[in-house]
Parts: C-alpha cells; sequence; structure tokens
C-alpha cells in the first residue's frame, strides 16, 4: 500500500468516527422521557401557573412554539404521594403512586417500564373510577417520533349510580424544539407529547361520549411538565356537545436569554443573585426592592421537590442579603434551583453545590 492510499485509508477511518461521534452527540442531547428522569416519584410538588388555552401550534422537528402571551389567572399545586399509605390504599391496590390536584385524585402504577392509570376519586367523593384494564399513561423510555396507542376500561360510581366506562387512547412524541412561555424563558430541545383519549361513560342508562386532547411539553432537566394544554369535548345524552379548556405552565428553569444562572427577565431587574455560585458551606444572596415588598424563598431539587422553604416576611425597598448554610438546609453536591417570590411574582436561578 502507498502512502498515499494509506493516508486516504485512514481519513475515510477518522471521519467515520468524526460522524458517529457527532450522531451520538445529537442523540444523547435530545429529550428522552425515561423512568429515572420522568417517572412520578412521592414527596414531590408541582408549582405551576393556571393560564389561558391556546392553540397548540405545529408538530415536527426544529419546531418553535411561542406561548409569551399566555395570561395567568392563578397559582395551581400538585402533591405526589405513595398509594400505600394513602388513606385510599385499599382501593387502588395495584397502584404505589397517587397524585392530588385540585382535590382529586389520581392514582397510577409506576415502573421502569411504563406509568399506567387505575384509578380516578372525586375530592368530594362524588366520582370514583376503577380501570380493570388501565390507561397507559407514559411508556419507558420515549422520544421524538415514538408512539403507542390502545384500549382501557373499567367501572364507574357516582352517587347511587353505577355504570361502565371503555374508550381508546393514543400518544405521539409529535414534535421536537423550541418553547417559549412568558417572562422571557425559553427552552431549547423541548419535546412536545400529544395524547388522545376518546371513551364512553355509561352511568344507569345515560351516555356521554368524550374526547380529551392533551399536549405536554418537556426537556430533560424537568420531571414534570413544562406546559400542558387540555381540550374536552363531550356529548351529551341531550344532545346537547360542551367544549372545555384547561392551561397551565412552569414559570421557572433553565432559560435564554438572560444570565446563566437566571430563569427570567425578573431576576435582572431585582438583580437577584447568589454567591459564590457553585458553593462549598455557605452561599449568599442578594436582590435589590424596588419598592416596599413582601419576600419569600424556597430551595426545589430539579424533579421539583421542596428541600426547605423560609418566609422572610414584608421588607423595605433597596439592598437586602441572605447566607443559606448548605447543611442546616440539606443541600447534598449537585444542583437545585433557589426560588424567590416577590408580591407574588416568582423567580429562579440555578445554584450548584461542590
Amino acid at each position: 500500500m502507498s502512502n498515499v492510499d494509506y493516508l486516504i485509508q485512514n481519513m475515510k477511518k477518522l471521519l467515520l468516527s468524526l460522524l458517529s461521534f457527532s450522531f451520538l452527540t445529537v442523540s444523547f442531547a435530545q429529550t428522552s422521557i425515561t423512568y429515572q428522569t420522568h417517572g412520578l416519584i412521592a414527596d414531590q410538588m408541582n408549582f405551576m401557573k393556571l393560564c389561558n388555552y391556546a392553540d397548540p401550534g405545529i408538530s415536527g422537528k426544529n419546531a418553535v412554539w411561542d406561548f409569551t402571551s399566555l395570561n395567568i389567572k392563578s397559582d395551581f399545586e400538585g402533591t405526589f404521594g405513595e398509594a400505600r399509605i394513602s388513606e385510599y390504599a385499599g382501593v387502588f391496590k395495584e397502584t404505589n403512586i397517587v397524585v392530588e390536584e385540585f382535590g382529586n385524585y389520581f392514582f397510577f402504577n409506576v415502573s421502569e417500564d411504563a406509568m399506567e392509570q387505575y384509578g380516578f376519586l372525586a375530592g368530594d367523593g362524588s366520582t370514583t373510577i376503577r380501570y380493570d384494564v388501565p390507561f397507559v399513561k407514559m411508556k419507558f423510555p420515549f422520544s421524538f417520533g415514538d408512539s403507542y396507542s390502545g384500549d382501557y376500561s373499567g367501572k364507574i360510581s357516582g352517587g347511587c349510580k353505577t355504570g361502565l366506562i371503555s374508550g381508546h387512547y393514543s400518544v405521539e412524541a409529535d414534535g421536537l424544539g423550541t418553547l417559549s412561555l412568558p417572562d422571557d424563558v425559553t427552552y431549547d430541545n423541548a419535546l412536545r407529547i400529544r395524547e388522545t383519549k376518546s371513551f364512553t361513560q355509561t352511568l344507569s342508562g345515560d351516555v356521554v361520549e368524550m374526547e380529551i386532547v392533551t399536549y405536554r411539553w418537556y426537556i430533560n432537566e424537568n420531571r414534570l411538565p413544562l406546559l400542558s394544554l387540555i381540550r374536552k369535548c363531550s356529548h351529551l345524552p341531550d344532545g346537547d356537545t360542551i367544549i372545555t379548556t384547561q392551561a397551565a405552565y412552569n414559570p421557572v428553569l433553565f432559560a435564554r436569554p438572560a444570565s446563566p444562572l437566571a430563569a427570567n427577565s425578573q431576576a435582572k431587574s431585582l438583580q437577584f443573585n447568589a454567591y459564590p455560585n457553585p458553593f462549598n458551606n455557605f452561599i449568599n444572596i442578594s436582590f435589590n426592592l424596588p419598592e416596599k415588598s413582601g419576600v419569600e424563598m424556597a430551595v426545589f431539587s430539579l424533579d421539583g421537590k421542596l428541600i426547605r422553604k423560609i418566609v422572610i416576611g414584608e421588607l423595605q425597598s433597596g439592598w437586602h442579603s441572605q447566607q443559606l448554610p448548605a447543611t442546616e438546609t440539606g443541600l447534598v453536591r449537585g444542583t437545585y434551583l433557589l426560588k424567590i417570590l416577590v408580591n407574588g411574582i416568582e423567580t429562579s436561578l440555578k445554584i450548584v453545590r461542590q
């Protein structure tokens, strides 16, 4: 083999290696829903902002979703607990996680392979649903282009009425791109999941047909959705059709444009800062209030678990500082979200303990 042939052959090998490396890098960068990163876990909080419903936008790769004009209606908190120690453990024995939202309870069995819903219980006791064949909320792992579908069925009871519920579902990761939310918060590599459920509910002879289409956006760094858009269409026994919508978003996490640590532009206006960052034993927090304000702070893990809440109270305008001891606060090595609430406006910084 000549020197020229030898060089050409080695250049080809190098080029193939570079192409392989580039492919792996892109693949790993894409958002993927896994049990480890997105499976529901107990002792977790979900802090969201209820807002107006908006058109979910386009599907496909490199999509751009602009929801910066969403209007906040109210705050929303969901909680996640262990189903086996809940007061309803005997009713939904197949489940290990219970989610409470608006006083209602949703019961799931979460495993390394899937997240399956086995039941629903209205907080006022008016409606109970037990699925004999569960609805598969998510399969793990799940990434752009993946999809699955199936049927589910069960029994429903409300007051003195009992009946059956059966339907079909389809779930597809139909979009990957850039998601923009209010307060200059932008997420790259956001994965959109489209979930469609259609079912027939028969309760003491009354038949209701319903279709629910839900869009949720995820990123690798956050266990729970960044944005959820829900549209329900109900066909009632008297022939009427009722359409209702619901929407909520998570206003804080990693964002651009901003400083490397700021989650939104409000952090800049407050000059909200934490230093040194990364830190070892202590981190100093400073912020500048333009007017007399009520202030609270809290530290969360990246999956939304509350680590420590700090109620500061009402402060005068001007500069203020607070020192946070890592050991007393329960901060082991890792990355956290430090949130500050000023007159109801929430802002966050990303902090790292070495």
